[in-house]
């Protein structure tokens, strides 16, 4: 005997498996979205907690240009200009986190250090911080960028 046809083969369609992770149910449009608005609300509550820089259109700090790169800075509408000034450092004086007066910086991460605060690497014989210095194998000073 032969088997009967299937009465409903215009509306069969053939089952596969899909696996759908929490990564593709997060990722729709309406997440997405939502993420968006509040990490824009994050940075605008971010940036009213900062001092108030005046920033004006037609001024343009010609001594921060370096070839044909330009810096952009962040509008109080939140759009981009491509004039402004950098915010300078609150406080005039810099001193090392030991408290004393800094003489210099480190080559690596830029902290403020003093005189006692200074490591020297032998490879490149600049001054670094106690954190961008290594031991090396022969027991000397080595910062990082060296180090390999």
């Amino acid at each position: 005997m032969a088997k009967r046809s299937n009465p409903f083969i215009e509306d069969f369609v053939q089952q596969s498996k899909i696996h759908v992770g929490m990564k593709q149910f997060n990722n729709n449009e309406d997440k997405l979205k939502k993420v968006y608005e509040r990490t824009l609300l994050l940075l605008f509550k971010g940036a009213k907690k900062c001092p108030p820089v005046i920033i004006s259109e037609d001024t343009v700090n010609t001594s921060e240009k370096q070839g044909k790169m330009k810096q952009l800075f962040i509008g109080k509408d939140g759009g981009l200009m491509h004039s402004g000034s950098m915010v300078q450092s609150m406080s005039g004086i810099k001193q090392c986190s030991c408290g004393s007066k800094d003489e210099s910086q480190c080559a690596y991460c830029e902290v403020s250090l003093c005189c006692d605060c200074q490591h020297m690497c032998i490879r490149c014989e600049r001054q670094h911080c106690a954190c961008c210095t290594m031991i090396g194998s022969e027991g000397a000073e080595v910062c990082v960028s060296c180090y390999s």
